[in-house]
């Protein structure tokens, strides 16, 4: 269905003005299904439309995620939304009230990072409403063996949850997770995916007898093949051993949020318990993080513990990068401090972290105890779709944090 309505866009690349006030839209309100064609494979999610008071919102579905949408402008034939946190948008036409056609554009690859997407009203079944009830089973809980090319490979966990043809699920990393997956089991097919403003994924699958064999489409160029086999012992490495410091101290000034310059080792930091979250806002595990770390601030705050986000943005200036970093307090209300670590791909975080061995993931966290020194470095962050795992993150970083309080 996509390639031949996205040619009525491709005909006129003139985008709506984001400076256009918004009128009472003719497009239906209700359930629609976005699909985004990766090169011939469709990705698609599930969102809502709604309307009150003339203005128009969006809810994306992803499994147990709901992300709200509101900033949205239409202009006759013409519709733009940009997404609440990471610096992407859609550009859209209306063809009726029940379809919509265009691009969505991922600034953190370039301006001219474009995948065609189309809008269908009233389609509630996220890859198909034919598919059979008779399914092949699904276990809870794979090692997984991803395979970007034949010399390279990397482990994960796939986590998974059935219900008839419905499956639910996520892939967990050593640097991280893949959020809320969602999508149907056919026969003895699997199909998952998940859109949240920075992820465009997809994954395929065959549902063989010991094992489930795929692909795994991200975005328009890469792909990578991966195989999961039945295992509920498996374990990735423990994420507090991946990376390490060469010191015990650590020499932080950098300007916030508000372009004003922050000294970590100011006597306001003094004898407190401090976690320097290494970050970017264009960081998916890094927003599921802030979310956690506010409730974190929030509870332990008036103890003694101080969060300081050092962020690493995509962007082509430093007065976007500060505006990306707003947009995301805003989202989370954090109320801990975040600083501007670098604003562009080009800036080097082992330049402001240079006593740590490397940085292989966003997020990183650095724990310093009341003295200042480097206790303990974390790689990566289980969010909210890791469920079992998430918690017993939960609960081993709150009690850690309580026995560095406890400290004298």
């Amino acid at each position: 269905m996509i390639s031949s309505l996205i040619f009525l866009l491709s005909c006129n690349n003139n985008y709506p003005n984001k400076n256009n006030s918004n009128t009472r839209s003719i497009l239906k309100k209700g359930g629609w299904k976005v699909e985004m064609d990766l090169n011939g494979k469709t990705l698609p999610f599930l969102i809502e439309l709604k309307e009150k008071e003339g203005k128009l919102s969006i809810s994306i579905f992803n499994g147990k995620e709901e992300i709200n949408v509101n900033h949205i402008t239409q202009k006759q034939d013409s519709i733009f939304f940009d997404m609440p946190v990471f610096e992407s948008s859609f550009f859209l036409k209306i063809v009726d009230s029940t379809t919509l056609v265009g691009n969505w554009v991922n600034y953190y690859k370039s301006d001219n990072y474009k995948i065609p997407v189309s809008f269908y009203y009233g389609e509630s079944y996220r890859f198909s409403k034919e598919f059979s009830s008779e399914t092949k089973n699904v276990h809870n809980k794979y090692e997984v063996s991803f395979s970007p090319n034949k010399k390279e490979e990397y482990k994960a966990i796939g986590l998974f949850e059935t219900k008839g043809n419905k499956a639910w699920g996520t892939f967990v990393t050593e640097t991280g997770d893949y959020r809320f997956l969602e999508g149907n089991i056919a026969g003895d097919s699997l199909f998952l995916s998940t859109f949240d403003g920075s992820h465009a994924f997809l994954f395929e699958a065959k549902i063989l007898e010991d094992s489930i064999k795929g692909m795994f489409y991200s975005g328009t160029h890469f792909k990578e093949n991966w195989i999961a086999f039945k295992n509920n012992d498996f374990e990735l490495r423990n994420p507090d051993s991946l990376t390490f410091s060469s010191t015990n101290h650590i020499n932080l000034v950098l300007p916030n949020h508000k372009d004003s310059l922050v000294d970590i080792n100011s006597d306001y930091f003094n004898s407190k318990v401090k976690l320097i979250q290494i970050m970017g806002s264009w960081c998916p595990n890094c927003l599921d993080e802030s979310i956690y770390y506010t409730d974190l601030y929030n509870k332990y705050n008036d103890q003694g513990l101080e969060i300081i986000a050092v962020a690493f943005e995509r962007t082509k200036n430093k007065e976007t990068a500060l505006l990306n970093l707003k947009k995301l307090k805003d989202k989370t209300s954090a109320n801990y401090i975040f600083l501007l670590g670098g604003s562009s791909r080009d800036d080097k975080p082992l330049d402001v972290f240079p006593m740590l061995n490397h940085i292989m993931s966003y997020p990183t966290t650095i724990y310093l105890n009341k003295n200042n020194k480097i206790v303990k470095v974390h790689t990566g962050f289980y969010g909210p779709s890791t469920s079992n795992l998430f918690e017993d993150y939960k609960k081993e970083t709150e009690d850690f944090i309580k026995s560095l309080l406890l400290e004298k």
